[in-house]
């Protein structure tokens, strides 16, 4: 769950400075709020929409009387969205800002057009993975969607540790996410290691009978040809002989062989699987965070969070939400912020935003 944005726009000129220009005087230079469009609201009843907006509204308020932008222009909008699977039982939105930092051109303040620094908060989205299960290439691997980080508990909120991402144009920078959610509960759920071994053995035997689908065919075209040669030749049995000997018994015989290979193939995997949920019932009742076994691509590796491979798997969990407040009310909202830590105006704007973010208005906000 990777969100990367890359903004176009004209340079344009803010200011003339009567003083010379320098990276000291734009941090110093208060900034200006610029109403960017809102996004779409295509598929969105009105009355949810009225909610969202309302909500969004909110949000913006919030921020706006804690925090003053300085050394840049702070664009924000506001984004509804309907359901994005049909497992999804709420609406979304998102309040965001686009801080566009100021820079000199000479003794003139200009504007950026383009930047790697992001800010949002989100109701009801975090990723469309935790309102649906796996599909392709995600199913017949670890089976489960999957998250790279798990967030830790602390006074009430969820909280994912600060990682290190390239942003564009090869920068470094730093990302951070929070999850403000019902008290001790999470809009997803994880998943067992029963769960894990049982569902992969099922994708093990689907593995295994996609790559035996060729051969099978093959088998069935040489029982069909054989029905063909013996009413062909059933007046001519040394020709029948010939053609069962040299063509039929050679394609079977070889075929099988290569089915009763491409099972031996699979099953190591499979017993490894099966050894493994001989475990203790409290062993297989932990969470699964697993990673591909570097010495047998078939299989996994029982891991923990702590492991830079480790994948940690989740699944739906539609017991947490309300489905007695409209479908727009936030039921939990995601904070996420992304941005060069190392250029001032940015580090700033980081560090300044997040001071802004009132974590106990928007917990009262939930299911409202």
């Amino acid at each position: 769950m990777k969100y990367i944005l890359f903004i176009s726009a004209a340079f344009f000129s803010i200011a003339a400075s009567a003083q010379d220009c320098s990276k000291e005087l734009l941090l110093q230079k208060p900034g200006v709020w610029k109403a960017n469009p809102q996004g779409s609201t295509l598929g969105v009843p009105i009355a949810e929409l009225l909610t969202a907006k309302k909500n969004i509204a909110a949000i913006h308020s919030m921020i706006k009387s804690k925090y003053s932008p300085m050394g840049l222009e702070a664009g924000f909008s506001g984004s509804y969205y309907r359901p994005q699977t049909s497992t999804m039982p709420v609406y979304g939105c998102g309040y965001n800002i686009i801080p566009m930092g100021f820079f000199c051109k000479g003794n003139v303040i200009k504007t950026v057009g383009e930047t790697s620094t992001f800010f949002y908060i989100n109701a009801n989205l975090f990723g469309a993975e935790i309102y649906d299960t796996a599909r392709g290439d995600r199913l017949l691997a670890e089976g489960y969607n999957v998250m790279n980080d798990m967030p830790v508990e602390k006074d009430g909120y969820w909280y994912f540790k600060e990682i290190d991402v390239s942003l564009a144009f090869g920068i470094k920078g730093k990302q951070s996410m929070w999850l403000i959610t019902y008290d001790g509960k999470l809009p997803y759920a994880y998943v067992t290691k029963k769960e894990f071994l049982e569902k992969r053995r099922k994708s093990l035997l689907m593995q295994m009978n996609m790559s035996a689908a060729g051969d099978k065919d093959v088998l069935k075209n040489n029982e069909m040809q054989k029905g063909f040669k013996e009413t062909e030749y059933k007046n001519d049995p040394a020709k029948l002989e010939k053609y069962m000997r040299m063509d039929y018994l050679q394609n079977k015989e070889r075929y099988e062989k290569f089915l009763a290979d491409n099972e031996k193939n699979f099953k190591h995997a499979f017993d490894k699987i099966d050894e493994q949920l001989k475990m203790p019932a409290a062993e297989l009742n932990q969470q699964a965070i697993v990673k591909q076994d570097t010495k047998d691509h078939l299989s996994y590796l029982f891991t923990d969070d702590d492991d830079p491979f480790g994948q940690i798997l989740i699944k739906p969990n539609p017991g947490y939400f309300n489905k007695k407040i409209p479908k727009s009310s936030p039921q939990f909202f995601a904070i996420f912020l992304e941005g060069c830590h190392t250029e001032p105006i940015a580090a700033k704007f980081m560090k300044d935003i997040m001071k802004a973010v009132d974590f106990a208005s928007l917990k009262n906000m939930l299911g409202k």
